[in-house]
């Protein structure tokens, strides 16, 4: 499923736009990251906690990647230098992970309304403002042939990607499908007949599986135990102001060099869910599929860069 969206996604941007998109989202991501990592710090010293403990079991577990790809093994990493088991260490990290899930998932719906009362703040799905107004292009009517084709180029492309993972780990499957495209797409290695069967492939995804995606991440991902576990009024309130923090900054950042303010929050706020999962989520909510490619890039790019982060820090002040 995620694959389709990727390669639908992907291919269906204009590519001076898709490029664009690409080099300076990283740079928003990371602005209005460490705005939200600072101001959790400052949350610590009000509410009588401490700056760098706010951080490394706040913060970091919030924009590190999601559960399995980020808060676990950050928490192994906490748990080899400071010698506590890491299921105590988790159980500390995973409120903070889950909470900030689920509140980039109201966010995303009260932005979509936001973007229906305020239409000159959004491109419905277009992140990059080039001046002209939001289009939709069009691909051509699907047959049952070209989504085959569809099918076919989604799962070899994620294939790809599996590959390059076995050789350069660091990088999950779904950054590389992101990159592989990127290059296809700029290079112009593909017929526009077969884009336009990614993009077909893609639709078809979208409107037959979203709701049952939806559903079965609510289920399993969704954990209310999880959430309640040392929940109090401050460590929400922490919690929620940096998701304010961050999806404000992402959304001033964006316009600044050249983002729908609306389509540049979300992204933003992606740095803050749970994985690939988390992005459907979020963007289903706010009726954005179109951005999956760039979430993958704000998830997987920056929540691996925290990663890294956290385990310096806990090294230098835990």
């Amino acid at each position: 499923y995620i694959s389709a969206l990727i390669t639908g996604s992907l291919f269906s941007i204009d590519r001076n736009l898709l490029l664009k998109g690409a080099v300076r989202l990283v740079p928003v991501g990371l602005v209005s990251i460490f705005s939200g990592v600072m101001v959790c710090g400052l949350m610590g010293v009000l509410g009588g906690s401490s700056f760098w403990d706010n951080i490394l079991y706040i913060a970091v577990p919030m924009t590190s990647g999601g559960m399995t790809a980020g808060t676990v093994p950050l928490s192994q990493t906490f748990s080899e230098v400071l010698g506590v088991d890491s299921g105590d260490i988790l159980t500390r990290m995973a409120p903070a992970t889950v909470l900030g899930n689920c509140l980039a998932i109201v966010f995303a719906g009260l932005l979509n309304n936001l973007g229906q009362r305020r239409p000159e703040l959004t491109g419905n799905g277009q992140l990059v403002n080039d001046g002209q107004p939001p289009r939709k292009v069009d691909h051509g009517k699907p047959t049952l042939t070209s989504m085959m084709a569809g099918l076919l180029l989604s799962l070899g492309f994620y294939a790809f990607g599996e590959l390059c993972r076995r050789f350069f780990p660091v990088i999950p499957v779904y950054a590389w499908m992101v990159i592989l495209i990127i290059a296809v797409k700029t290079l112009r290695l593909m017929p526009q007949q077969l884009e336009d069967a990614a993009c077909h492939w893609g639709d078809f995804a979208i409107k037959a599986w979203t709701a049952a995606a939806l559903f079965g991440i609510g289920v399993t991902l969704i954990d209310l135990e999880t959430i309640s576990h040392n929940m109090t009024l401050y460590y929400f309130l922490t919690v929620l102001v940096v998701e304010l923090v961050i999806t404000g900054v992402a959304a001033g950042a964006g316009k600044l060099i050249g983002f729908y303010p609306l389509e540049s929050a979300v992204c933003g706020m992606c740095s803050t869910n749970m994985g690939g999962s988390g992005n459907v989520a979020v963007l289903s909510g706010a009726h954005r599929m179109e951005l999956l490619p760039f979430a993958q890039i704000i998830t997987r790019g920056c929540g691996a860069l925290m990663l890294t982060i956290g385990g310096i820090l806990v090294h230098l002040v835990g």
